[in-house]
């Protein structure tokens, strides 16, 4: 039985849009810093944050991929007037 490790708890706060390739690149670095000149704890942490940049970005591109209201709308009744598509 492996006895329980307390993890130092680190919070990371981050927003949607700020979750793009340069914030996950700048974890990994952090991370392998961490790694390199801190502790077991202090390394799993820093992974931690890594994973959870990762996991933001990719919620954030799966919500863009989503439809926008009007497709929506469109898809339901695509006769109305707010549906037409005119071409030249």
């Amino acid at each position: 039985v492996r006895a329980a490790v307390a993890r130092p708890v680190r919070s990371v706060v981050m927003r949607a849009e700020v979750a793009k390739k340069n914030a996950v690149e700048s974890a990994i670095d952090e991370a392998e810093d961490a790694c390199k000149d801190g502790s077991t704890k202090e390394c799993a942490a820093a992974w931690d944050t890594v994973e959870e940049v990762s996991a933001a970005r990719a919620h954030k591109k799966v919500n863009d991929e989503k439809l926008d209201p009007l497709e929506e709308f469109c898809k339901g009744d695509p006769s109305t007037d707010e549906c037409r598509v005119y071409e030249d």
